[in-house]
């Protein structure tokens, strides 16, 4: 009688003491093959971890924390002017930090009387990689991502450009007070007009 075992093929005759035997083997075999398995996706496993990078949570929380934007929540005055029209309104910020402050969650709230009328979101954080800071909004359906800059006075410029030109916003902290303007410029640059100003206190 012939049984293959693996890749090989054994003769012998039938008994039965022998057919224990090689039912033994078998097992043995079985039971290293198990062991060698595992060890591989062991050491798979340990030099995917020692290849990963370095964490640079502490630089970019380093960068977050300069930002003159604070967790909490702020409320006070703005006024906004599209066109001909301009429009007061009652401004709520909520700012909350995320992944131990390396990203800071901004939630804008505008509101007339009981009527909101401006709502939106952002993410602000610090890319090490490409050592800048990364912002997206989000509002009305739409996502924005914008250029970033902070300067060595401590005010925070994030703008945007489109087809008509450049939208620019200006944040800065002054006797523990938020204060942000934003402007526009359709020549580059060269000339701004004001559209946007706010004023908030923490609560």
């Amino acid at each position: 009688m012939a049984t293959a075992i693996g890749n090989s093929t054994v003769f012998y005759k039938p008994n039965i003491a022998e057919g224990y035997k090689l039912v033994e083997k078998s097992t043995i075999i079985m039971k290293y093959m198990k062991i060698i398995a595992l060890c591989s996706l062991f050491f798979v496993t340990i030099t995917s971890y020692a290849q990963m990078p370095p964490s640079k949570i502490a630089e970019v929380v380093a960068k977050v924390e300069a930002l003159p934007i604070k967790p909490g929540e702020w409320a006070g005055k703005a006024w906004m002017q599209m066109g001909n029209e301009r429009q007061e309104v009652d401004q709520y910020e909520r700012i909350t930090l995320l992944l131990d402050g390396a990203v800071i969650l901004i939630e804008g709230t505008g509101k007339q009387g009981d009527q909101v009328v401006h709502h939106a979101v952002a993410t602000l954080s610090y890319d090490p990689i490409k050592q800048a800071y990364q912002f997206q909004s989000f509002k009305d359906g739409y996502i924005t991502s914008a250029d970033c800059k902070l300067h060595e006075d401590g005010k925070f410029e994030w703008s945007m450009e489109n087809p008509r030109g450049v939208t620019r916003y200006t944040i800065w902290l002054e006797n523990g007070k938020w204060k942000e303007t934003g402007a526009f410029s359709g020549d580059g640059g060269n000339t701004w007009y004001p559209f946007f100003e706010m004023e908030l206190s923490k609560k």
